[in-house]
């Protein structure tokens, strides 16, 4: 016989609290804060790891020993202003006149001897047509263009860094809170069962709290998927898992950022390593157009050669020349290549320009939305703060009147889903504006700068 709805809220105001005990975690903080953000006395900090992320990352060292290639080049395009010094020698058998195999008298010129070569000969440019001045300048600017994209992909590891840091900070976050709701839905459960078993509760209460446990079960796997994931995340940009619950929650550098989006994105058009990569690249390709000017002009070498040899041209005997030498080298027709080329790399210079304009959106589109979402999450944190000390005070009013058997199981339960779906929201939100102020950062190209890391 099922007891009256009078004596089942009789019963239910007797329930043991686990609710009366769970009534003061659900106030502001204590479910939030304490578990997420709280630091162990051997915390790693964030300025550390992408300290040591960006000088062992793969993708910046590749870069780095970009540079170093793109230095060699320099030192290649120097070498046109130093002269050039070659050898020559040889050694083998020539025969003169091979349809006449006759000597010719003694003393005379014999119609095959073995002959030897000897030639040492050194070249001077003096004037190429300003094309080795422009490849210097075109290799410098080429070499800091890896210089800024070594720069460029080092500020991205340090935002990914930022990025799989925190998502692991939070899944640690959201997987405390979903275990406690789990026990919190475990204790109920147990005692509601208890009371069922002892024929005071009813089947709907029961079905309606297992329903509920079944998804905290799920909600905590979810969960540790998710932190499992961030984990591995984390490994892939840093290069070793983050050791459990010891990630200390980033500081922030609010005030360090500019006073308005207009003078973020005047510092990222000025600063950002992408723009000055696409900058540097539309000068070297300015100078390589240049460069193709240089076969209209003439070629003038200062030349040299001294030449030892013997037996040479049927003639026995040691034979030894020199000569000094300015040349003259013009081309006069090549079909005309040389203008076709020209025409090529002043339409390459116009692209350089159009990808240029093109970084320049880019960047600034970035950093837009950073700040736009920045400022959301700004405005938006204080409400939700508010919104989970209402929760909170409204969940416990609501254990008050359960036990006094004024609210049902169901408004417990929902008002105990709005509390843990509000503490989620505000973990989610405190993380966000922490990552979107370390992106507008990024955007400026000033994240490395910030933390006080370098490459």
């Amino acid at each position: 016989m099922h007891p009256s709805p009078t004596e089942e809220r009789s019963v239910m105001f007797k329930l043991p609290h686990p609710l009366a005990k769970y009534r003061q975690a659900v106030l502001v903080g204590s479910a939030i804060s304490a578990a997420a953000l709280a630091m162990p006395s051997q915390a790693v900090d964030i300025r550390t790891v992408i300290a040591d992320t960006v000088k062992s990352n793969p993708l910046v060292l590749a870069e780095l020993r970009e540079t170093d290639a793109r230095d060699r080049e320099v030192r290649q395009a120097l070498a046109g202003y130093y002269p050039s010094l070659d050898l020559v020698a040889g050694y083998g058998f020539q025969e003169r006149d091979p349809a006449d195999r006759t000597f010719a008298a003694p003393g005379g010129t014999r119609n095959d001897l073995w002959r030897h070569e000897m030639q040492l000969s050194a070249r001077q440019m003096v004037f190429d047509g300003f094309y080795t001045p422009y490849e210097l300048k075109n290799q410098k600017a080429r070499r800091q263009s890896a210089e800024y994209r070594a720069q460029s992909v080092g500020e991205d590891i340090a935002f990914s860094v930022t990025r799989v840091f925190l998502e692991v900070i939070k899944g640690e976050a959201i997987l405390d809170l979903a275990q406690k709701t789990l026990d919190y839905h475990q204790s109920v459960y147990d005692r509601m069962g208890e009371r069922f078993d002892s024929g005071v509760g009813s089947r709907a209460d029961l079905d309606q709290i297992s329903s509920r446990l079944a998804l905290a079960r799920t909600n905590v796997q979810n969960a540790r998927a998710n932190l499992r994931n961030a984990r591995i995340n984390y490994q892939q940009i840093v290069g070793t898992f983050p050791p459990e619950g010891v990630l200390e929650f980033p500081g922030s550098y609010n005030k360090y950022l500019p006073a308005s989006v207009e003078a973020a994105v005047q510092r990222a058009a000025e600063n950002h390593p992408i723009m000055k990569v696409a900058e540097t690249d539309l000068e070297a390709a300015g100078y390589t157009y240049e460069q193709t000017k240089s076969a209209f002009y003439p070629r003038f070498d200062v030349e040299v050669e001294r030449d030892l040899n013997k037996n040479i041209d049927g003639v026995e005997g040691q034979i030894d020349d020199l000569r000094v030498m300015l040349r003259m080298r013009y081309n006069l027709f090549r079909g005309g290549a040389d203008q076709a080329r020209t025409q090529q790399f002043a339409h390459l210079v116009e692209k350089a320009k159009q990808i240029r304009n093109n970084a320049r959106r880019e960047v600034e589109e970035e950093l837009r939305l950073a700040w736009v979402a920045h400022e959301t999450l700004t405005e938006q944190i204080p409400v939700l703060i508010q919104y989970v000390e209402d929760a909170g005070a409204t969940k416990s009013a609501y254990v008050d009147q359960f036990d006094l058997g004024r609210r049902t199981l169901l408004d417990l339960l929902n008002t105990e889903n709005e509390s843990i779906n509000a503490e989620r929201d505000l973990i989610n939100a405190k993380h966000d504006l922490i990552l979107n102020e370390y992106r507008i950062f990024h955007g400026m190209g000033d994240l490395l700068a910030t933390v006080g890391a370098s490459l």
